[in-house]
Protein backbone atom coordinates (compact mmCIF):
# COMPACT_ATOMS: atom_id res chain seq x y z
CA UNK A 1 0.00 0.00 0.00
CA UNK A 2 3.23 2.28 0.65
CA UNK A 3 4.24 0.92 -2.33
CA UNK A 4 0.71 2.66 -4.42
CA UNK A 5 0.91 5.37 -2.22
CA UNK A 6 4.33 6.61 -3.41
CA UNK A 7 3.75 6.02 -6.79
CA UNK A 8 0.38 8.00 -6.72
CA UNK A 9 2.82 10.93 -5.46
CA UNK A 10 5.34 10.27 -8.36
CA UNK A 11 2.24 10.80 -10.44
CA UNK A 12 1.41 13.78 -9.32
CA UNK A 13 5.07 15.35 -9.31
CA UNK A 14 5.35 14.26 -12.64
CA UNK A 15 1.77 15.86 -13.43
CA UNK A 16 2.72 19.42 -11.81
CA UNK A 17 6.47 19.24 -13.21
CA UNK A 18 5.37 17.86 -16.89
CA UNK A 19 8.21 15.27 -16.17
CA UNK A 20 7.19 13.10 -19.44
CA UNK A 21 6.55 16.02 -21.63
CA UNK A 22 10.63 17.07 -20.20
CA UNK A 23 11.69 13.71 -20.85
CA UNK A 24 10.31 13.64 -24.80
CA UNK A 25 11.25 17.39 -25.63
CA UNK A 26 15.00 16.26 -24.27
CA UNK A 27 14.83 13.47 -26.66
CA UNK A 28 13.52 15.31 -29.70
CA UNK A 29 16.63 17.95 -29.23
CA UNK A 30 18.89 14.99 -29.03
CA UNK A 31 17.80 13.28 -32.01
CA UNK A 32 17.08 16.38 -33.92
CA UNK A 33 20.02 18.78 -33.12
CA UNK A 34 23.16 18.40 -35.29
CA UNK A 35 25.71 18.21 -32.36
CA UNK A 36 28.85 19.52 -34.49
CA UNK A 37 27.22 22.14 -35.67
CA UNK A 38 24.41 22.80 -32.76
CA UNK A 39 21.54 23.11 -35.55
CA UNK A 40 18.53 23.35 -34.37
CA UNK A 41 16.56 23.66 -37.97
CA UNK A 42 15.07 20.80 -38.05
CA UNK A 43 14.01 20.47 -34.12
CA UNK A 44 12.74 24.06 -34.31
CA UNK A 45 10.33 23.07 -37.54
CA UNK A 46 9.14 19.87 -35.47
CA UNK A 47 7.96 21.91 -32.24
CA UNK A 48 6.46 24.39 -34.28
CA UNK A 49 4.94 21.96 -36.99
CA UNK A 50 0.75 22.07 -36.41
CA UNK A 51 0.36 18.64 -36.04
CA UNK A 52 3.22 19.05 -33.02
CA UNK A 53 0.97 21.86 -31.73
CA UNK A 54 -2.02 19.98 -31.49
CA UNK A 55 -0.29 17.19 -29.62
CA UNK A 56 0.77 20.05 -27.39
CA UNK A 57 -2.53 21.19 -26.53
CA UNK A 58 -1.28 24.66 -28.17
CA UNK A 59 -5.15 24.54 -30.04
CA UNK A 60 -8.25 25.43 -27.89
CA UNK A 61 -6.99 25.51 -24.51
CA UNK A 62 -3.70 28.33 -24.80
CA UNK A 63 -1.26 25.93 -23.04
CA UNK A 64 2.26 25.02 -24.51
CA UNK A 65 2.93 21.96 -22.43
CA UNK A 66 5.15 19.11 -24.73
CA UNK A 67 3.28 16.29 -25.23
CA UNK A 68 3.70 13.04 -23.05
CA UNK A 69 4.59 11.11 -25.90
CA UNK A 70 4.13 11.00 -29.84
CA UNK A 71 3.84 7.69 -31.84
CA UNK A 72 5.79 6.73 -34.65
CA UNK A 73 3.28 7.79 -37.39
CA UNK A 74 3.15 11.33 -35.92
CA UNK A 75 6.70 11.22 -35.91
CA UNK A 76 7.09 10.40 -39.40
CA UNK A 77 4.19 12.34 -40.44
CA UNK A 78 6.19 15.93 -38.76
CA UNK A 79 9.32 14.46 -40.12
CA UNK A 80 8.12 13.83 -43.79
CA UNK A 81 6.49 17.15 -44.15
CA UNK A 82 10.24 18.87 -42.75
CA UNK A 83 12.03 17.55 -45.38
CA UNK A 84 9.87 17.41 -48.14
CA UNK A 85 8.10 20.78 -47.64
CA UNK A 86 4.71 21.94 -48.36
CA UNK A 87 5.01 21.49 -52.31
CA UNK A 88 7.72 18.69 -52.02
CA UNK A 89 6.62 15.59 -53.39
CA UNK A 90 8.10 12.10 -52.46
CA UNK A 91 9.78 11.36 -55.82
CA UNK A 92 12.41 14.42 -54.47
CA UNK A 93 12.66 12.67 -51.42
CA UNK A 94 16.42 12.12 -52.01
CA UNK A 95 16.91 15.18 -53.31
CA UNK A 96 15.51 16.77 -50.37
CA UNK A 97 17.15 14.34 -47.49
CA UNK A 98 20.24 16.04 -49.66
CA UNK A 99 19.33 19.54 -49.22
CA UNK A 100 19.21 19.16 -45.22
CA UNK A 101 21.66 21.45 -43.23
CA UNK A 102 21.99 18.75 -40.58
CA UNK A 103 24.62 16.95 -41.55
CA UNK A 104 23.91 13.91 -38.99
CA UNK A 105 20.33 13.97 -39.55
CA UNK A 106 21.28 14.00 -43.88
CA UNK A 107 23.71 10.63 -42.99
CA UNK A 108 21.08 8.59 -40.88
CA UNK A 109 18.14 9.54 -43.46
CA UNK A 110 20.61 8.13 -46.08
CA UNK A 111 21.22 5.34 -44.64
CA UNK A 112 17.56 4.43 -43.70
CA UNK A 113 16.49 4.57 -47.51
CA UNK A 114 20.01 2.87 -48.33
CA UNK A 115 18.87 0.08 -46.10
CA UNK A 116 15.10 0.16 -47.70
CA UNK A 117 16.65 -0.47 -51.42
CA UNK A 118 15.13 3.14 -52.27
CA UNK A 119 11.54 2.21 -51.61
CA UNK A 120 9.57 5.00 -49.94
CA UNK A 121 7.13 2.62 -48.11
CA UNK A 122 10.07 0.27 -46.54
CA UNK A 123 11.92 3.94 -45.69
CA UNK A 124 9.00 4.90 -44.03
CA UNK A 125 8.57 1.53 -41.90
CA UNK A 126 12.56 2.11 -41.14
CA UNK A 127 11.78 5.63 -39.74
CA UNK A 128 9.17 4.47 -37.30
CA UNK A 129 11.72 1.43 -36.00
CA UNK A 130 14.87 4.13 -35.47
CA UNK A 131 12.28 6.56 -33.34
CA UNK A 132 11.05 3.25 -31.33
CA UNK A 133 14.29 2.57 -30.79
CA UNK A 134 15.31 6.07 -29.80
CA UNK A 135 12.16 6.13 -27.70
CA UNK A 136 12.88 2.53 -25.64
CA UNK A 137 16.13 4.24 -25.07
CA UNK A 138 14.03 7.20 -23.51
CA UNK A 139 11.79 5.34 -22.01
CA UNK A 140 14.77 3.72 -19.72
CA UNK A 141 15.92 6.90 -18.76
CA UNK A 142 12.67 8.02 -17.19
CA UNK A 143 12.45 4.79 -15.20
CA UNK A 144 15.68 5.33 -13.64
CA UNK A 145 14.97 9.12 -12.88
CA UNK A 146 11.87 8.22 -11.45
CA UNK A 147 13.29 5.45 -9.85
CA UNK A 148 15.62 7.69 -7.64
CA UNK A 149 12.73 10.41 -7.03
CA UNK A 150 10.78 7.04 -5.63
CA UNK A 151 13.34 6.54 -3.01
CA UNK A 152 13.26 10.41 -2.19
CA UNK A 153 9.29 9.92 -1.97
CA UNK A 154 9.78 6.69 0.12
CA UNK A 155 12.58 8.39 2.47
CA UNK A 156 9.90 11.44 3.42
CA UNK A 157 7.08 9.02 3.45
CA UNK A 158 8.88 6.38 5.85
CA UNK A 159 9.61 9.72 8.06
CA UNK A 160 6.39 11.17 8.19
CA UNK A 161 4.68 8.03 8.93
CA UNK A 162 7.31 6.97 11.10
CA UNK A 163 7.10 3.58 8.71
CA UNK A 164 10.14 2.18 10.23
CA UNK A 165 10.28 -1.71 9.13
CA UNK A 166 12.29 -3.12 12.16
CA UNK A 167 9.83 -1.50 14.39
CA UNK A 168 6.76 -2.90 12.43
CA UNK A 169 8.49 -6.59 12.61
CA UNK A 170 8.84 -6.06 16.21
CA UNK A 171 5.33 -4.96 17.03
CA UNK A 172 3.68 -7.86 14.90
CA UNK A 173 5.28 -10.27 16.09
CA UNK A 174 4.80 -9.00 20.21
CA UNK A 175 0.93 -8.50 18.90
CA UNK A 176 -0.68 -12.08 18.06
CA UNK A 177 -3.53 -10.62 17.41
CA UNK A 178 -2.91 -7.84 14.88
CA UNK A 179 -1.06 -10.28 13.02
CA UNK A 180 -3.08 -12.31 12.50
CA UNK A 181 -6.07 -9.53 11.16
CA UNK A 182 -3.02 -8.65 8.72
CA UNK A 183 -2.71 -11.84 7.62
CA UNK A 184 -6.13 -12.11 6.70
CA UNK A 185 -5.86 -8.88 4.65
CA UNK A 186 -2.78 -9.90 2.99
CA UNK A 187 -4.81 -13.47 1.82
CA UNK A 188 -7.72 -11.40 0.89
CA UNK A 189 -6.00 -8.86 -1.13
CA UNK A 190 -3.21 -11.67 -2.84
CA UNK A 191 -6.99 -13.29 -4.09
CA UNK A 192 -7.53 -9.78 -6.46
CA UNK A 193 -5.91 -10.36 -10.12
CA UNK A 194 -3.86 -7.47 -10.28
CA UNK A 195 -2.62 -3.69 -9.23
CA UNK A 196 -2.64 -2.18 -12.26
CA UNK A 197 -6.30 -0.64 -11.64
CA UNK A 198 -5.66 0.45 -8.56
CA UNK A 199 -2.94 3.62 -9.91
CA UNK A 200 -3.32 4.54 -13.00
CA UNK A 201 -0.37 6.98 -14.74
CA UNK A 202 0.02 9.59 -16.92
CA UNK A 203 -2.63 11.79 -15.08
CA UNK A 204 -3.07 15.28 -15.91
CA UNK A 205 -2.34 17.62 -12.48
CA UNK A 206 -6.42 16.88 -11.15
CA UNK A 207 -6.95 13.77 -11.09
CA UNK A 208 -3.29 12.84 -10.17
CA UNK A 209 -4.22 14.61 -6.94
CA UNK A 210 -7.53 13.03 -6.68
CA UNK A 211 -5.39 9.87 -6.57
CA UNK A 212 -3.11 10.87 -4.21
CA UNK A 213 -5.61 12.04 -1.26
CA UNK A 214 -7.73 8.54 -2.61
CA UNK A 215 -4.54 6.27 -1.80
CA UNK A 216 -3.88 8.40 1.66
CA UNK A 217 -7.02 7.67 3.18
CA UNK A 218 -6.21 4.15 2.31
CA UNK A 219 -3.06 4.33 4.06
CA UNK A 220 -4.79 6.30 6.99
CA UNK A 221 -6.60 3.10 7.42
CA UNK A 222 -3.36 1.16 7.98
CA UNK A 223 -1.25 3.37 10.25
CA UNK A 224 -3.55 1.94 13.58
CA UNK A 225 -3.26 -1.38 12.89
CA UNK A 226 0.08 -1.44 11.69
CA UNK A 227 1.77 1.17 14.74
CA UNK A 228 2.84 3.67 12.54
CA UNK A 229 2.63 7.39 13.41
CA UNK A 230 4.85 9.40 15.97
CA UNK A 231 1.86 9.13 18.81
CA UNK A 232 3.50 6.50 21.17
CA UNK A 233 7.38 7.48 20.71
CA UNK A 234 9.01 9.74 23.06
CA UNK A 235 11.94 11.42 21.67
CA UNK A 236 13.29 12.57 24.35
CA UNK A 237 13.90 9.16 25.83
CA UNK A 238 15.48 7.84 22.41
CA UNK A 239 19.44 7.24 22.98
CA UNK A 240 21.90 7.52 19.32
CA UNK A 241 21.37 3.94 19.07
CA UNK A 242 17.52 3.81 19.09
CA UNK A 243 18.21 6.96 16.22
CA UNK A 244 20.20 4.29 14.17
CA UNK A 245 18.62 1.31 14.41
CA UNK A 246 15.16 3.77 13.28
CA UNK A 247 16.93 5.56 10.60
CA UNK A 248 18.38 2.20 9.20
CA UNK A 249 14.71 1.11 9.21
CA UNK A 250 13.32 4.06 7.50
CA UNK A 251 16.17 3.35 4.57
CA UNK A 252 14.54 -0.21 4.26
CA UNK A 253 10.82 1.36 4.09
CA UNK A 254 12.15 3.54 1.26
CA UNK A 255 14.08 1.19 -0.92
CA UNK A 256 11.55 -1.86 0.14
CA UNK A 257 8.56 1.31 -1.87
CA UNK A 258 10.82 1.87 -4.22
CA UNK A 259 10.75 -1.17 -5.43
CA UNK A 260 7.04 -1.16 -6.58
CA UNK A 261 3.14 -2.64 -5.95
CA UNK A 262 3.56 -4.76 -8.29
CA UNK A 263 6.87 -6.27 -6.70
CA UNK A 264 5.15 -6.72 -3.42
CA UNK A 265 2.07 -8.04 -4.89
CA UNK A 266 3.61 -10.90 -6.65
CA UNK A 267 5.74 -11.66 -3.88
CA UNK A 268 2.83 -11.87 -1.79
CA UNK A 269 0.37 -13.91 -3.88
CA UNK A 270 3.35 -16.53 -3.90
CA UNK A 271 3.84 -16.53 0.05
CA UNK A 272 -0.08 -16.88 0.06
CA UNK A 273 0.01 -19.79 -2.35
CA UNK A 274 2.62 -21.52 -0.44
CA UNK A 275 1.14 -21.32 2.92
CA UNK A 276 -2.76 -22.73 1.07
CA UNK A 277 -2.94 -25.37 -1.12
CA UNK A 278 -0.87 -23.86 -3.89
CA UNK A 279 -2.15 -22.05 -7.26
CA UNK A 280 -5.34 -21.94 -8.41
CA UNK A 281 -5.26 -24.71 -11.41
CA UNK A 282 -6.03 -23.08 -15.16
CA UNK A 283 -9.65 -22.90 -16.46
Amino acid sequence: MLSLFATSIMELLAAMLRLRGRNLKMTLKNLLIDEKKGSSGVYEAFITNPLYKQLSFKYGRGVSNPPSYIDNDSFRTILFDIILGEDGLESQLKTKIDALENDEMRRILKQLIRDADGKIDVFKQRIGEWYESIMDRASGYYKRMTQKILIIVGIVMAVVLNADTLALYRSLETNPETLDKLVAAAEAVAENESVDGMVRTDLEYEAALEQVRRMKGNVDDLRSPLGMGWQNINLAEMSVYNWAVKILGWIITAIAISLGAPFWFDLLRKIVNLRSTGEKPAD
